[in-house]
């Protein structure tokens, strides 16, 4: 299969790379300018590299490569210094120009596999530009089901070695991992659904090889289907790093907008075959392993 990749220099995205290059199929990874390419410099001999410097270049990809899949990773959470416009092209402009691209050239019908969010669209910028493509993409897909599949994937809180820390179970992993003085944080109430990241990027592929099974607009969780107690996640995570942190909760105050409960219904994916590998305590042992041997 020929997959256009966004956001292969990220996470999630060089995961998806790796493994979609290994087994075989033909992948075109567009990336942004200026994003290094560290993540997966291993695969640029076999797969084509496209760099976009504008909505034009990424139209073009699209024209010049004739995906049969677009697998759209790439997003801006806006959390070192950018602008709301910087957000908004990145998840919400971006998307849609490789949609209108996709449909406007005989390409046939093109799956695409959109990353998309739980959160309320009130929660931040990032949440609502998502949220907003995530409409975007399904009345197109529903004004062209010749043209367009589109696939919103419902992904919640993934981890595993690696990933930025600034994100939430990075950043617990780590500061335990490492033994730092102190974490402050919530209380730790609020529910959350955590997948390692083998076991997302399986359930991609699973998406990939089934989407024939899928609605022409369609919409689906990816997660492990348990909701855990930020608490208890914190304090599983820094009993298996054997660390002394004092893990100061209450420190920090909910935000005004905070999700108390956010859980993957995995009934359909479960359907379509995938099943998860990893229960929360090994994947995080396998996170803290892997950290360790970075």
């Amino acid at each position: 299969m020929r997959i256009l990749l966004t956001g292969p220099t990220g996470f999630l995205g060089s995961a998806l790379a790796h493994h979609w290059a290994n087994a075989g199929h033909e992948l075109c990874l567009l990336a942004r300018a200026f994003s290094s390419t560290r993540r997966v410099e291993d695969l640029l001999p076999s797969v084509t590299l496209a760099r976009a410097g504008s909505l034009d270049d990424a139209q073009e990809c699209v024209r010049n490569f004739a995906p049969d899949a677009i697998v759209h990773t790439a997003c801006s959470y806006g959390r070192a210094g950018e602008s709301p416009l910087d957000v908004q092209d990145a998840n919400l402009r971006l998307g849609t120009a490789l949609l209108q691209a996709a449909m406007a050239h005989d390409l046939g019908r093109t799956t695409f596999i959109n990353t998309g969010t739980v959160l309320a669209p009130e929660v931040s910028l990032y949440a609502l530009s998502k949220t907003q493509f995530s409409q975007w993409g399904t009345m197109l897909a529903r004004q062209k089901p010749e043209r367009l599949q589109f696939i919103d994937v419902k992904l919640q809180q993934m981890y595993g070695a690696g990933d930025d820390r600034s994100k939430f179970t990075t950043h617990v992993i780590e500061t335990c991992r490492l033994d730092e003085p102190r974490l402050a944080l919530t209380p730790g109430e609020q529910r959350r659904d955590f997948i390692h990241i083998a076991d997302v990027v399986s359930a991609y592929d699973t998406i990939l090889t089934q989407h024939g099974r899928m609605a022409g607009d369609d919409s689906i969780d990816v997660g492990s289907g348990e909701a855990v107690r930020m608490r208890d996640f914190v304090e599983l995570a820094h009993r298996l790093s054997g660390a002394s942190t004092e893990l100061d909760f209450g420190a920090v105050p909910y935000r005004a907008t905070e999700a108390m409960l956010c859980v993957a219904d995995t009934t359909r994916l479960r359907e379509l075959g995938w099943a998860p590998h990893f229960d929360l305590e090994s994947g995080l042992r396998q996170t803290i392993a892997a950290s360790h041997s970075d």
